[in-house]
């Protein structure tokens, strides 16, 4: 059976063995990105056999969960497991690469993503900020072929078009994993028609010293037009404006403190018949080990903006009964501006499954 999830204005399949996928806009009829394969220890995922490409669809009609496995049918049998979830106008994707008995990762390319279009502008935050720093947009210069090629990841990837479409692309907030190993390279390509990020995020020399583990990697994706708008406060919705400093010492939303404490918020509403807009500080960048739940290693770095995707998934399906959850962020923040800021920003649209 073959399914694809769908939403306001966009839908999203998987095609072929191996699991190609493809982002559309139905209102343009146009692409929004396309996923080409990833490579393992230099064999392409094209030869892999897809074992599992399993679609759930929430009760609420709000998320969509796609499950990928592909297997590499020779060797010791390595693995590439996808989980993605689907929001309106939001998809996350999480990578995990796991090595077959006896073998190592030694190379691993992430899947090559390409954003189709006529991109007027293409922006990047570049690097994290130190803990409390602000966070920088930087364009980049409008070249064709190579814009941007480092060691490290990007932060952040801002492409807009003529017409106001926006689409960002985030690294995952486990800064510390998009890190990978050994000789890592990160390239933006420009061409007529379409931009692509293409990623070595694990390259070791043959005679490096290296355990048989796992890898796992995570992005995000949003996109919208520049011109949505923002709700705002009404006779019936309430503003919680939560200064998460002065009441937990801490302001990372990573922090399980700071986790437990926002669901105590939102729950407290449950009994109400309010809509709730949770005023919330701008994201920070955060070194503590144990906002991880991994304190042995002390210092990790992440930043913590991909944890109010599920603070605001949760919270809506708790409140439940036609009321909503949305985040604002303060007036200056330059996320509260980014497609994703004006996802938080709004009430849920519909993700759901139907079949081809």
């Amino acid at each position: 059976m073959n399914l694809e999830a769908f939403g306001n204005g966009w839908k999203f399949a998987a095609a072929g063995d191996g699991g190609q996928w493809s982002l559309l806009d139905t209102r343009r009829g146009s692409t929004i990105a396309d996923w080409l394969w990833a490579s393992l220890n230099g064999i392409s995922e094209l030869n892999c056999v897809s074992e599992k490409c399993r679609f759930h669809s929430k009760l609420d009609n709000c998320e969509v969960v796609v499950e990928q496995e592909n297997v590499y049918p020779f060797g010791g049998e390595s693995i590439i497991d996808r989980s993605l979830v689907l929001r309106d106008k939001l998809a996350e994707v999480r990578l995990d690469v796991k090595p077959g008995r006896g073998e190592i990762v030694r190379k691993f390319e992430l899947e090559t993503l390409t954003f189709p279009g006529e991109w007027q502008q293409v922006e990047i935050i570049r690097q994290l900020p130190e803990a409390a720093g602000a966070w920088h947009l930087e364009r980049l210069p409008d070249n064709t072929g190579v814009i941007y090629s480092s060691p490290q990841p990007f932060a952040l990837l801002l492409l807009t078009d003529s017409s106001g479409f926006q689409l960002e692309m985030g690294i995952g907030g486990d800064w510390w994993r998009m890190l990978g190993q050994g000789n890592t390279l990160w390239q933006i390509e420009q061409n007529a028609g379409a931009v692509s990020v293409k990623a070595c995020v694990v390259d070791l020399p043959e005679d490096a010293e290296n355990n048989r583990r796992p890898w796992r990697f995570n992005y995000y994706l949003a996109w919208g037009s520049k011109k949505s708008a923002q709700i705002f406060a009404d006779n019936e919705t309430e503003i919680f404006a939560v200064d998460l400093l002065a009441t937990l010492k801490c302001s990372c939303f990573r922090a399980p403190a700071v986790r437990k404490y926002l669901r105590k918020v939102i729950r407290q509403q449950q009994e109400k018949t309010a809509s709730v807009i949770l005023q919330l500080p701008e994201p920070e960048v955060c070194d503590d080990a144990g906002h991880l739940e991994r304190p042995g290693k002390k210092s990790l770095r992440h930043w913590d903006w991909d944890e109010l995707f599920a603070l605001y998934s949760w919270g809506n399906r708790t409140l439940g009964e036609g009321r909503t959850l949305t985040v604002n962020l303060p007036e200056n923040s330059l996320f509260g501006k980014l497609p994703s800021g004006r996802y938080l920003g709004n009430p849920p649209g519909e993700a759901s499954v139907r079949e081809l």
